[in-house]
């Protein structure tokens, strides 16, 4: 073991070979310089002094803190899985460990000594360090674990009275700060799960008393105009509270009145209108990003979870019958779903190119491409018209996605099965299928998938493929392409051979699908594909 069991021995006798301990100071560096600005879950400048304060008393033998010991074996664990390949390299080859057996050991290190604590006893450390535990499960594609982590985060968090602002009379304007923006990452993440997973909320949004962090801790006398790195998720927190005032009593995207969308999407895009010139959509102001470049990271994933939310409440258009109306104007919200919808995947080309193949284990990266490319191939399957906007682009970014979702399959266990079922779902298309990259590829993608649960597939190396330009289609020759066909019991067959194999809510078998728990949590229902296996259906 890496580190002591035993509470006692993991905070008094931290003893460690040299090299170990110095890995360590690199993993801490490498999270204050990077890694934290993800989301900006701990306030540099405090860590900083308590691992000096921390690395001191184990100098003169001084009882660790237990409760700090395992926020910084949780920030090691996260740290390890955005190494840099350069750093990684080093790390690997001084403690003679993969990255990935080492991120796994400082997980079940801070395990163990996490669930050593009393739960009577919580501490705002207690809550920090439960909140990486659920960044790291996410970013391990483990999308179950990570959801009940955030549970349990947002329960020790109500002890401290963190939701309500509770008992802050006596605390100084720093911790009341910290408290509020540990509050501000739960909501986001309770909502985003909520919204985009179909998961029961968490967090009361009833009754919720909301107060954003001021943001004032991170002003400098030096740059006065600069953002705070938590500025990013302060916005998307008020981004969501923004869309929850305006849903008001709504408990579901699928019944909304076309007055509610309509006012949902004018919400969203005053918000755009909005936006502080670096985090603009249009005309970004981009003169920090060479000096900060935290800023690059945080405007691709600011400008995903705006799309993804705008297009949250269009998906019913996109994924029935033109004959199958909802609202006057179906249409209307049908071609803004597809604008939308492309606007999206164009700011999801820009994250995973900033991402692949360092941080590729960032789950935004994947499921922005995968949940929106699968909604496009549903609305292609439902356009029976085929009058569908933009359908030509459309059948173009779906390639361009699987491009994209090819390149992670080699890197995590989320990106393969993700590739594996789009792929399958393009196939079983013929329209699509046509347009589908050519089967070598799909060749290399399935030995990966294949392998048992993927346990290796985190441990290869960075894929050698060159990023597929946005633009680009791919293209087979003759004699490799999929017949073409267009008749409807073609694609009903196919259809139903896909259902069958690839369940949707109660369709199929679920053992035959495995996205690291999405399966069991991703809203399979919002593709409406169960109408074509049961009524025959087709395009």
């Amino acid at each position: 073991m890496l580190f002591h069991q035993d509470q006692s021995q993991a905070c008094c006798h931290f003893r460690q070979p040299a090299h170990v301990l110095t890995s360590i100071d690199a993993f801490v560096n490498h999270f204050l310089s990077v890694v934290n600005y993800r989301y900006s879950a701990i306030y540099g400048p405090t860590l900083t002094d308590q691992y000096v304060q921390w690395w001191t008393g184990r100098a003169v033998g001084r009882r660790l803190s237990p409760e700090f010991t395992c926020l910084l074996l949780r920030i090691c664990a996260y740290s390890v899985q955005y190494l840099t390949p350069a750093l990684r390299k080093m790390i690997e080859f001084e403690l003679a460990c993969d990255s990935q057996a080492l991120t796994d050991r400082f997980a079940s290190a801070a395990e163990e000594l996490s669930a050593s604590f009393s739960a009577s006893n919580t501490t705002i450390e207690r809550v920090q360090e439960q909140f990486l535990k659920g960044a790291w499960l996410k970013s391990e594609s483990k999308i179950v674990e990570s959801w009940h982590a955030l549970g349990c985060t947002i329960r020790e968090a109500q002890e401290l009275g963190i939701d309500k602002d509770a008992g802050i009379e006596s605390l100084s304007e720093f911790d009341i700060e910290i408290r509020r923006r540990i509050w501000t990452l739960l909501y986001i993440w309770d909502w985003q799960m909520s919204a985009w997973l179909g998961r029961p909320n968490l967090i009361d949004q009833k009754n919720l008393t909301f107060k954003f962090p001021n943001l004032r801790l991170d002003q400098s006398s030096n740059e006065p105009n600069l953002l705070s790195p938590f500025a990013h998720m302060a916005l998307q927190a008020n981004l969501g509270r923004r869309v929850a005032t305006v849903l008001g009593e709504a408990q579901s995207t699928s019944n909304l009145s076309a007055k509610a969308v309509i006012a949902v999407e004018t919400e969203c895009e005053k918000f755009i209108e909005e936006l502080p010139p670096i985090f603009r959509v249009d005309d970004i102001d981009t003169s920090l990003d060479r000096e900060h470049p935290y800023f690059v990271f945080q405007r691709h994933q600011m400008h995903c979870v705006i799309f993804v939310t705008m297009l949250d409440f269009l998906k019913p258009y996109l994924t029935r019958d033109r004959k199958d109306k909802l609202t006057e104007y179906d249409d209307d919200f049908r071609n803004k779903g597809i604008k939308i919808a492309l606007r999206l995947l164009r700011v999801a080309r820009k994250l995973f190119d900033h991402e692949f193949p360092i941080n590729a284990k960032f789950h935004m990266v994947v499921f922005s491409i995968f949940d929106t490319a699968t909604l496009l191939c549903s609305a292609i399957i439902h356009d029976r018209g085929r009058v569908l906007p933009h359908r030509e682009e459309v059948m173009e970014v779906i390639d361009a996605s699987l491009g994209m979702l090819h390149q992670l399959s080699l890197a995590t266990k989320l990106g393969a099965s993700s590739y594996d079922f789009l792929y399958k779902l393009v196939q079983a298309t013929p329209e699509l299928a046509r347009h589908s990259p050519n089967k070598k590829r799909q060749k290399k993608a399935t030995a990966a998938v294949s392998n048992s649960d993927m346990e290796t597939s985190r441990d290869l190396p960075p894929p050698t493929i060159a990023p597929v330009d946005p633009a680009l289609t791919f293209t087979t020759s003759a004699s490799e392409r999929l017949p073409a066909t267009n008749t409807a019991d073609d694609l009903a067959f196919d259809v139903e051979n896909f259902l069958a194999n690839n369940p949707f809510g109660n369709f199929g078998d679920t053992a035959n699908l495995d996205m690291g728990g999405m399966e069991q949590i991703w809203d399979w229902e919002n593709l409406h594909l169960d109408g074509f296996s049961q009524a025959g259906s087709t395009v």
